[in-house]
């Protein structure tokens, strides 16, 4: 069985348990600090790439769609452009 701590031995092992409580959730802030910037790191990334990949959408939808409409105009003016071109 253990002894019975003296008033002083208790508040000093008291205040040491504090400090250490006090040491691990200094390290626990720094470490949600950290992680919050990256998901914050994170999270801008993927809002960039989600406008690019919506650029490039529109990007494809409009070359598609220019497509669509020229090659019908395209295969009528194909023969006079051919004809001024030959000599």
């Amino acid at each position: 069985m253990q002894a019975p701590l003296l008033p002083d031995d208790f508040q000093t092992q008291v205040l040491t348990e504090l400090r250490n409580i006090n040491t691990r959730l200094d390290k626990l802030e720094t470490d949600i600090r950290e992680t919050i910037k990256r998901v914050d790191k994170w999270e801008l990334q993927f809002l960039q790439l989600s406008r690019d990949n919506l650029a490039i959408s529109r990007t494809i939808i409009i070359a598609a769609g220019a497509a669509v409409i020229f090659a019908p105009l395209i295969k009528e003016i194909a023969p006079a452009v051919a004809s001024l071109i030959k000599p």
